[in-house]
């Protein structure tokens, strides 16, 4: 599976956000891990670990990118374009093990393989 990171913060609390492309199941996923102190009321799940997590949602499997980028609009949170367009490049090309941290300014660095 390809893994995007982005870490930043909110409501003052740090928070990594996770998009990515599921090779083996093809989907995309989205996971917002989250300090166990922060409790934001637009939370579907209350959860220590994840301020959301596509596994939440009935359908975990069935979303497109669209629908990841108003979950995080839901959250006010933004991420760099780049995350999109290279999620949209991973499942373009069938990419698994890749793994990419994003800089809020659009650079990435892979970090694996």
């Amino acid at each position: 599976m390809s893994q995007h990171h982005f870490e930043t913060l909110h409501k003052g609390f740090p928070i990594t956000v996770a998009l990515g492309w599921d090779r083996p199941m093809r989907y995309f996923f989205l996971v917002i891990h989250k300090p166990a102190e922060l409790i934001d009321s637009a939370m579907k799940v209350e959860c220590e670990d994840f301020l959301y997590s596509n596994w939440h949602e009935d359908d975990p499997f069935g979303h497109g990118l669209d629908y990841y980028r108003e979950v995080l609009r839901h959250f006010g949170i933004d991420v760099p374009e780049s995350m999109f367009s290279e999620v949209q490049q991973d499942y373009a090309q069938n990419v698994g093990n890749r793994v990419v941290k994003h800089g809020a300014d659009g650079s990435f660095t892979e970090v694996w393989p």
